[in-house]
């Protein structure tokens, strides 16, 4: 057996965790669903430090976990308990890549050295810095938050992640931006065959999901894996 997966997974739902009525947390969970099935996976502009005092500004990007399903917990206490699957090969098509990872010490290798020097050397020229920060979105630290009770850094190695990154050019026809929607607001749509399993927190959503009619239609020809992650224990 080989030591990756061929499922990628997305998660979401990180915000509702903390969501005191577990009604009101069934409720929000659904309704994330039924949004990314009718809009597409969802990504907004943000900030990243790629590489210590280097940041990629204006990164467009969706990340996916590429681990067995036997560890869905660990990613859902951290992203969110909502996984939604696709095969490696969906996410290479669309251009996904794995993340390329660097150590979090303050000393840098020949990676982090020849992404800093063209960066500096090409600062000026919007072109080729525009294909650097390309570059940059995909690599990522290997821990950067420490955790105050060990004294230890957060591992994020361990996700094995996978990236599709918006370019910012009108090649990157996998990525749309809709109308009713922010204009930093942008969506990856798929549509029912190209989903191998989804994840939900628990059967209580998993039952209102499996119930909720726009959900039922969306997979009435092509239905995914659906299980919660107790089921994932098993994997």
């Amino acid at each position: 057996m080989g030591i990756h997966s061929k499922i990628l997974v997305h998660w979401t739902g990180k915000d509702f965790e903390s969501c005191p009525c577990e009604a009101s947390k069934s409720q929000l969970y659904v309704k994330l669903l039924k949004d990314d099935l009718e809009k597409g996976l969802y990504a907004q502009r943000t900030v990243e430090a790629s590489i210590r005092h280097l940041k990629v500004k204006d990164l467009i990007r969706i990340c996916f976990t590429e681990v067995r399903l036997s560890q869905a917990k660990k990613h859902a206490e951290e992203y969110g308990g909502l996984g939604i699957g696709f095969t490696r090969d969906f996410i290479i098509n669309k251009g996904g890549r794995p993340v390329i990872y660097t150590p979090f010490e303050d000393k840098d290798g020949l990676l982090e050295a020849s992404i800093r020097k063209l960066h500096t050397l090409f600062r000026n020229d919007d072109e080729i810095k525009h294909s650097i920060d390309c570059i940059l979105a995909h690599v990522k630290r290997m821990s950067n938050t420490k955790i105050t009770d060990t004294g230890s850094y957060k591992d994020y190695y361990d996700e094995s992640e996978w990236r599709l990154v918006y370019g910012g050019k009108p090649d990157n026809e996998h990525f749309k931006q809709r109308e009713d929607e922010p204009k930093d607001i942008f969506r990856l749509p798929f549509i029912a065959s190209d989903v191998v399993i989804i994840i939900f927190p628990n059967e209580q959503i998993k039952d209102m999901a499996l119930n909720d009619e726009y959900i039922k239609n969306f997979f009435s020809q092509d239905v995914p894996n659906m299980v919660t992650l107790e089921n994932c224990d098993n994997f």
